[in-house]
Protein backbone atom coordinates (compact mmCIF):
# COMPACT_ATOMS: atom_id res chain seq x y z
CA UNK A 1 0.00 0.00 0.00
CA UNK A 2 2.83 2.23 0.74
CA UNK A 3 4.88 1.29 -2.24
CA UNK A 4 1.57 2.60 -4.24
CA UNK A 5 1.14 5.70 -2.38
CA UNK A 6 5.00 6.74 -2.91
CA UNK A 7 4.57 5.58 -6.90
CA UNK A 8 1.12 7.94 -7.04
CA UNK A 9 2.82 10.74 -5.44
CA UNK A 10 5.91 10.62 -7.76
CA UNK A 11 3.51 10.32 -10.82
CA UNK A 12 1.46 13.38 -9.51
CA UNK A 13 4.95 15.35 -8.80
CA UNK A 14 6.31 14.66 -12.59
CA UNK A 15 2.79 15.56 -13.98
CA UNK A 16 2.78 18.94 -12.33
CA UNK A 17 6.34 19.27 -14.01
CA UNK A 18 5.91 18.36 -17.27
CA UNK A 19 2.67 20.85 -17.07
CA UNK A 20 4.63 23.69 -15.76
CA UNK A 21 7.23 22.95 -18.76
CA UNK A 22 4.05 23.60 -21.04
CA UNK A 23 2.86 26.72 -19.69
CA UNK A 24 3.81 29.98 -20.97
CA UNK A 25 7.34 31.16 -21.15
CA UNK A 26 8.22 34.23 -18.48
CA UNK A 27 9.66 37.13 -19.78
CA UNK A 28 13.28 36.29 -18.17
CA UNK A 29 12.63 33.36 -20.92
CA UNK A 30 11.63 35.79 -23.56
CA UNK A 31 14.19 37.90 -23.41
CA UNK A 32 16.95 35.33 -23.40
CA UNK A 33 15.78 34.13 -26.47
CA UNK A 34 15.37 37.69 -28.26
CA UNK A 35 19.28 37.83 -26.97
CA UNK A 36 19.95 33.95 -28.96
CA UNK A 37 17.93 34.46 -31.85
CA UNK A 38 20.00 38.14 -32.36
CA UNK A 39 23.19 36.77 -32.04
CA UNK A 40 22.50 33.99 -34.16
CA UNK A 41 20.45 35.15 -37.15
CA UNK A 42 22.98 36.12 -39.92
CA UNK A 43 21.04 38.90 -41.44
CA UNK A 44 17.28 39.25 -42.39
CA UNK A 45 15.31 40.76 -44.82
CA UNK A 46 11.43 42.81 -44.10
CA UNK A 47 9.40 45.30 -45.19
CA UNK A 48 7.34 48.16 -43.03
CA UNK A 49 5.06 50.70 -42.80
CA UNK A 50 6.63 53.91 -41.56
CA UNK A 51 4.39 56.65 -40.28
CA UNK A 52 5.20 59.97 -38.49
CA UNK A 53 3.07 62.11 -37.20
CA UNK A 54 4.25 65.84 -38.17
CA UNK A 55 2.32 68.57 -38.01
CA UNK A 56 -1.20 68.50 -40.23
CA UNK A 57 -1.02 65.63 -42.35
CA UNK A 58 0.55 62.02 -40.95
CA UNK A 59 3.90 61.26 -43.30
CA UNK A 60 3.70 57.86 -43.98
CA UNK A 61 6.87 55.85 -46.03
CA UNK A 62 7.20 51.87 -47.16
CA UNK A 63 10.43 50.78 -46.18
CA UNK A 64 12.41 47.59 -47.47
CA UNK A 65 15.41 46.77 -44.99
CA UNK A 66 17.88 44.48 -45.35
CA UNK A 67 20.89 43.39 -42.86
CA UNK A 68 23.73 41.28 -43.66
CA UNK A 69 25.83 40.86 -40.63
CA UNK A 70 28.08 42.11 -39.32
CA UNK A 71 27.75 45.31 -41.08
CA UNK A 72 26.09 45.72 -44.71
CA UNK A 73 22.63 47.50 -44.27
CA UNK A 74 20.06 48.82 -46.81
CA UNK A 75 17.21 50.49 -46.09
CA UNK A 76 15.08 52.08 -49.02
CA UNK A 77 12.62 55.05 -47.53
CA UNK A 78 9.77 55.90 -50.03
CA UNK A 79 7.83 58.19 -49.39
CA UNK A 80 4.11 57.97 -50.45
CA UNK A 81 3.21 61.17 -50.57
CA UNK A 82 5.69 62.81 -53.04
CA UNK A 83 6.96 58.94 -54.69
CA UNK A 84 10.15 59.39 -53.78
CA UNK A 85 13.06 56.59 -52.91
CA UNK A 86 16.17 57.45 -50.65
CA UNK A 87 18.45 54.52 -49.45
CA UNK A 88 20.76 54.47 -47.28
CA UNK A 89 23.53 51.97 -48.28
CA UNK A 90 26.41 50.75 -45.71
CA UNK A 91 28.98 48.58 -47.51
CA UNK A 92 32.41 47.41 -47.17
CA UNK A 93 33.60 51.20 -48.54
CA UNK A 94 31.35 53.49 -45.73
CA UNK A 95 27.97 54.44 -45.68
CA UNK A 96 25.52 56.52 -48.44
CA UNK A 97 23.10 58.15 -48.91
CA UNK A 98 21.44 57.98 -52.13
CA UNK A 99 18.89 59.66 -54.03
CA UNK A 100 18.27 57.98 -57.72
CA UNK A 101 15.89 60.43 -58.87
CA UNK A 102 19.05 63.01 -58.42
CA UNK A 103 21.49 60.70 -59.45
CA UNK A 104 23.13 61.98 -56.40
CA UNK A 105 24.66 60.08 -53.38
CA UNK A 106 26.73 61.23 -50.38
CA UNK A 107 29.45 59.18 -48.97
CA UNK A 108 30.95 59.16 -45.78
CA UNK A 109 32.44 56.85 -43.10
CA UNK A 110 30.27 56.66 -40.42
CA UNK A 111 29.09 54.47 -37.20
CA UNK A 112 25.45 54.25 -38.70
CA UNK A 113 23.67 52.41 -37.34
CA UNK A 114 25.56 51.20 -34.34
CA UNK A 115 25.84 55.02 -33.07
CA UNK A 116 21.76 55.76 -32.90
CA UNK A 117 19.02 53.03 -32.85
CA UNK A 118 16.76 53.14 -35.64
CA UNK A 119 13.01 52.27 -35.62
CA UNK A 120 12.83 50.20 -38.41
CA UNK A 121 16.00 47.99 -37.54
CA UNK A 122 15.22 44.50 -36.04
CA UNK A 123 18.13 44.66 -33.47
CA UNK A 124 17.54 48.23 -32.56
CA UNK A 125 14.35 47.26 -30.87
CA UNK A 126 15.58 43.97 -29.78
CA UNK A 127 18.39 45.67 -27.63
CA UNK A 128 16.04 48.35 -26.36
CA UNK A 129 14.24 45.60 -24.98
CA UNK A 130 17.56 43.58 -23.62
CA UNK A 131 18.72 46.82 -22.29
CA UNK A 132 16.11 48.08 -20.25
CA UNK A 133 15.71 46.61 -16.96
CA UNK A 134 12.55 48.18 -16.29
CA UNK A 135 10.83 46.68 -19.44
CA UNK A 136 7.35 46.33 -18.80
CA UNK A 137 6.06 42.79 -20.16
CA UNK A 138 2.23 41.95 -21.64
CA UNK A 139 1.00 39.17 -23.55
CA UNK A 140 -1.71 40.86 -26.06
CA UNK A 141 -3.73 38.63 -28.23
CA UNK A 142 -1.00 35.94 -28.64
CA UNK A 143 1.33 38.56 -28.88
CA UNK A 144 4.60 39.49 -26.95
CA UNK A 145 4.22 43.47 -25.77
CA UNK A 146 7.56 45.77 -24.17
CA UNK A 147 7.01 48.96 -23.23
CA UNK A 148 10.59 50.16 -22.76
CA UNK A 149 12.87 53.18 -23.14
CA UNK A 150 13.64 55.13 -26.41
CA UNK A 151 16.43 56.41 -27.81
CA UNK A 152 16.75 57.78 -30.82
CA UNK A 153 18.08 61.25 -32.23
CA UNK A 154 14.86 62.92 -31.63
CA UNK A 155 15.38 63.50 -27.63
CA UNK A 156 11.48 64.33 -27.14
CA UNK A 157 10.51 60.62 -27.53
CA UNK A 158 11.17 59.00 -24.82
CA UNK A 159 8.97 55.61 -24.60
CA UNK A 160 8.23 52.82 -27.14
CA UNK A 161 5.75 50.26 -26.85
CA UNK A 162 7.22 47.12 -29.47
CA UNK A 163 4.73 44.18 -30.23
CA UNK A 164 6.78 40.84 -31.38
CA UNK A 165 5.46 37.29 -32.23
CA UNK A 166 5.43 34.29 -30.47
CA UNK A 167 8.39 33.54 -32.90
CA UNK A 168 9.85 36.52 -31.59
CA UNK A 169 9.59 38.44 -35.31
CA UNK A 170 8.33 42.18 -35.20
CA UNK A 171 5.11 43.01 -36.04
CA UNK A 172 4.72 46.61 -34.81
CA UNK A 173 6.44 49.78 -32.80
CA UNK A 174 4.93 52.90 -31.07
CA UNK A 175 7.07 55.54 -30.34
CA UNK A 176 5.96 58.33 -28.08
CA UNK A 177 6.74 61.62 -26.32
CA UNK A 178 6.40 62.32 -22.64
CA UNK A 179 2.77 63.00 -23.02
CA UNK A 180 2.28 59.44 -24.15
CA UNK A 181 1.36 60.79 -27.62
CA UNK A 182 2.00 58.21 -30.31
CA UNK A 183 4.42 59.94 -32.51
CA UNK A 184 6.01 57.34 -34.84
CA UNK A 185 4.10 53.69 -36.04
CA UNK A 186 6.50 51.03 -37.66
CA UNK A 187 3.77 48.33 -38.91
CA UNK A 188 6.17 45.46 -39.84
CA UNK A 189 5.67 42.54 -42.90
CA UNK A 190 7.35 39.76 -44.76
CA UNK A 191 9.87 39.68 -42.20
CA UNK A 192 12.91 36.89 -43.22
CA UNK A 193 15.44 35.41 -40.98
CA UNK A 194 18.94 34.62 -42.15
CA UNK A 195 18.28 35.84 -45.82
CA UNK A 196 19.94 35.12 -48.70
CA UNK A 197 21.33 37.98 -50.42
CA UNK A 198 23.91 38.67 -54.12
CA UNK A 199 27.05 39.58 -54.04
CA UNK A 200 25.95 42.55 -55.74
CA UNK A 201 23.18 43.53 -52.68
CA UNK A 202 24.67 46.29 -51.40
CA UNK A 203 26.78 47.45 -54.06
CA UNK A 204 26.12 51.44 -55.02
CA UNK A 205 26.03 51.38 -58.38
CA UNK A 206 23.64 48.76 -58.58
CA UNK A 207 21.05 50.49 -56.19
CA UNK A 208 22.04 53.73 -57.95
CA UNK A 209 20.78 52.03 -61.47
CA UNK A 210 18.04 49.69 -60.34
CA UNK A 211 16.13 52.10 -58.04
CA UNK A 212 16.57 54.91 -60.82
CA UNK A 213 14.71 52.25 -63.03
CA UNK A 214 12.39 51.26 -60.60
CA UNK A 215 9.69 53.35 -58.35
CA UNK A 216 12.25 56.04 -57.05
CA UNK A 217 11.50 58.25 -60.31
CA UNK A 218 8.34 60.40 -59.59
CA UNK A 219 5.49 60.39 -61.95
CA UNK A 220 2.56 62.04 -62.59
CA UNK A 221 -1.28 61.06 -62.25
CA UNK A 222 -1.12 59.84 -65.76
CA UNK A 223 2.04 57.32 -65.36
CA UNK A 224 4.84 60.22 -67.27
CA UNK A 225 7.89 60.71 -65.83
CA UNK A 226 7.42 63.84 -63.29
CA UNK A 227 10.67 66.44 -64.17
CA UNK A 228 12.06 67.84 -61.41
CA UNK A 229 10.99 71.83 -60.58
CA UNK A 230 13.90 74.24 -62.77
CA UNK A 231 14.41 77.67 -62.43
CA UNK A 232 13.77 80.08 -59.83
CA UNK A 233 12.01 78.78 -56.58
CA UNK A 234 12.34 82.39 -54.77
CA UNK A 235 13.71 82.57 -51.13
CA UNK A 236 12.77 80.09 -48.90
CA UNK A 237 13.11 80.86 -44.97
CA UNK A 238 12.85 79.14 -41.95
CA UNK A 239 10.24 79.81 -39.96
CA UNK A 240 12.20 78.94 -37.20
CA UNK A 241 15.49 80.81 -35.93
CA UNK A 242 16.98 80.10 -32.67
CA UNK A 243 16.37 82.76 -30.09
CA UNK A 244 19.85 85.10 -29.97
CA UNK A 245 20.02 84.95 -33.92
CA UNK A 246 18.56 87.84 -35.88
CA UNK A 247 18.56 87.54 -40.14
CA UNK A 248 20.83 90.10 -41.75
CA UNK A 249 20.12 89.52 -45.41
CA UNK A 250 19.96 87.44 -48.40
CA UNK A 251 22.10 87.08 -51.10
CA UNK A 252 21.72 85.82 -54.86
CA UNK A 253 25.34 84.08 -55.76
CA UNK A 254 25.94 83.31 -59.59
CA UNK A 255 28.03 79.99 -59.73
CA UNK A 256 29.70 77.97 -63.13
CA UNK A 257 26.79 75.08 -61.63
CA UNK A 258 24.06 77.92 -61.37
CA UNK A 259 22.42 80.51 -58.80
CA UNK A 260 22.76 80.08 -55.34
CA UNK A 261 20.23 82.13 -52.36
CA UNK A 262 22.31 82.88 -49.75
CA UNK A 263 20.52 83.52 -46.08
CA UNK A 264 22.76 84.44 -42.83
CA UNK A 265 21.98 84.92 -39.74
CA UNK A 266 24.07 86.78 -36.56
CA UNK A 267 24.11 87.14 -32.93
CA UNK A 268 24.62 84.31 -30.09
CA UNK A 269 24.67 82.06 -33.09
CA UNK A 270 26.25 82.71 -36.60
CA UNK A 271 24.96 80.24 -39.70
CA UNK A 272 24.34 80.71 -43.49
CA UNK A 273 21.25 78.82 -45.21
CA UNK A 274 23.08 78.07 -49.21
CA UNK A 275 19.89 76.91 -51.29
CA UNK A 276 20.15 75.95 -55.32
CA UNK A 277 18.64 73.70 -57.21
CA UNK A 278 20.37 69.89 -56.72
CA UNK A 279 22.73 68.42 -59.58
CA UNK A 280 23.57 65.16 -59.88
CA UNK A 281 26.91 64.85 -58.53
CA UNK A 282 28.72 62.05 -55.65
CA UNK A 283 30.30 63.69 -52.83
CA UNK A 284 32.19 62.12 -50.73
CA UNK A 285 33.13 63.30 -46.89
CA UNK A 286 36.04 61.84 -44.21
CA UNK A 287 33.39 61.48 -41.73
CA UNK A 288 29.52 61.99 -41.28
CA UNK A 289 26.74 61.14 -39.24
CA UNK A 290 23.12 60.57 -41.29
CA UNK A 291 20.06 62.84 -39.75
CA UNK A 292 16.71 61.84 -40.18
CA UNK A 293 14.39 65.07 -40.27
CA UNK A 294 11.17 63.36 -40.61
CA UNK A 295 10.02 64.67 -44.62
CA UNK A 296 13.58 63.36 -46.14
CA UNK A 297 17.19 62.18 -44.92
CA UNK A 298 19.82 64.51 -44.36
CA UNK A 299 23.14 64.32 -43.70
CA UNK A 300 25.46 65.79 -40.81
CA UNK A 301 29.51 66.70 -41.61
CA UNK A 302 32.14 68.51 -39.96
CA UNK A 303 33.32 68.59 -36.55
CA UNK A 304 34.16 71.98 -34.89
CA UNK A 305 31.98 73.85 -37.57
CA UNK A 306 28.80 71.28 -38.28
CA UNK A 307 27.56 71.42 -41.72
CA UNK A 308 23.76 69.90 -42.45
CA UNK A 309 22.65 68.91 -46.27
CA UNK A 310 19.28 68.22 -47.49
CA UNK A 311 17.08 68.15 -50.85
CA UNK A 312 13.31 68.52 -50.67
CA UNK A 313 10.96 69.81 -52.89
CA UNK A 314 13.47 69.98 -55.82
CA UNK A 315 15.72 72.51 -53.53
CA UNK A 316 19.00 71.34 -51.93
CA UNK A 317 20.17 73.41 -48.71
CA UNK A 318 23.06 73.58 -46.96
CA UNK A 319 22.75 75.35 -43.64
CA UNK A 320 26.38 75.44 -42.00
CA UNK A 321 27.53 77.53 -38.72
CA UNK A 322 28.22 77.32 -35.21
CA UNK A 323 24.79 75.93 -34.17
CA UNK A 324 24.33 73.28 -32.05
CA UNK A 325 22.94 70.19 -33.73
CA UNK A 326 19.55 70.05 -32.03
CA UNK A 327 19.03 73.83 -33.38
CA UNK A 328 20.55 72.73 -36.57
CA UNK A 329 17.89 69.94 -37.15
CA UNK A 330 14.81 72.59 -36.06
CA UNK A 331 16.12 75.56 -38.43
CA UNK A 332 15.75 72.22 -41.06
CA UNK A 333 12.53 71.44 -40.58
CA UNK A 334 11.05 74.99 -40.57
CA UNK A 335 12.09 74.87 -44.18
CA UNK A 336 9.38 72.24 -44.91
CA UNK A 337 6.29 73.17 -46.73
CA UNK A 338 7.52 76.93 -47.21
CA UNK A 339 6.54 78.92 -50.57
CA UNK A 340 9.53 80.90 -51.52
CA UNK A 341 9.22 84.42 -51.90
Amino acid sequence: MKRKLGWLIMLVTILSMLATGCGPKGVDAIVGDLGTKLEKMTGYKMNAKLTLQTGKDPQTYDVEVWHNKPDFYRVALTSKERDITQIILRNQEGVFVLTPHLNKSFRFQSGWPENHAQVYLYESLVKSILDDEQRVFTEEDGKYAFEVKADYQNRSLTTQKIWLGTDLSPIKVDVMDTNKNVMVTVEFADFEGDAKFDNDSFNKERNMETSMLQSSVPTMANGEPKQEPTGSFGVIQPTYVPEGATFTGVQKVDTAEGPQIVLRYKGDFNFTLIEERPKAATVSYPSGEIVDLGHTVAVMTGEQKKTLTWTYDGVEYLLTGDLPEDEMISVAKSTFNQIGK
